[in-house]
């Protein structure tokens, strides 16, 4: 039997919900929340750092929700906020050092508490489920 659209948007919600708070479980005791960790993922890498709305289009964040958090992580310290040397009218998000420490401090953790939500799903799944999700409607 097919799943009604109400049943997979349930689904999908209610999953969503177990995986923010076992991101926010894994970051108990710091400052940062899923929303933070999602940012500071999407700059992890990236030396030259990224615009707000490539920041946007990886973490799928509202924009308001996405401009909170970078102000939170401007104010711990974590990201920086720079004039791109290109387009002086685009502001680039980038992490500090203080920021990658940060992130490579508390990835086992939130990998591993990823990990206990997902491992019922086999390695095809997971990539299945992902190119599903990264489809544009």
């Amino acid at each position: 039997m097919a799943a009604t659209l109400g049943e997979l948007a349930s689904l999908l919600i209610g999953r969503a919900s177990r995986l923010e708070r076992a991101i926010g479980a894994a970051l108990s005791g710091t400052p940062l929340g899923a929303p933070h960790w999602l940012v500071l993922t999407a700059l992890h890498g990236r030396a030259d750092g990224a615009t707000m709305s490539d920041v946007a289009q990886v973490v799928s964040l509202p924009a308001a929700t996405l401009t909170r958090s970078v102000d939170r992580l401007v104010d711990h310290a974590l990201v920086h906020r720079t004039l791109d040397g290109a387009d002086r009218r685009r502001v680039l998000v980038g992490l500090t050092d203080r920021g990658r420490t940060t992130y490579d401090e508390h990835r086992a953790a939130v990998e591993a508490a990823l990990a206990a939500e997902l491992d019922a799903l086999a390695g095809w799944e997971r990539e299945a489920l992902r190119g599903l999700l990264a489809r544009t409607p």
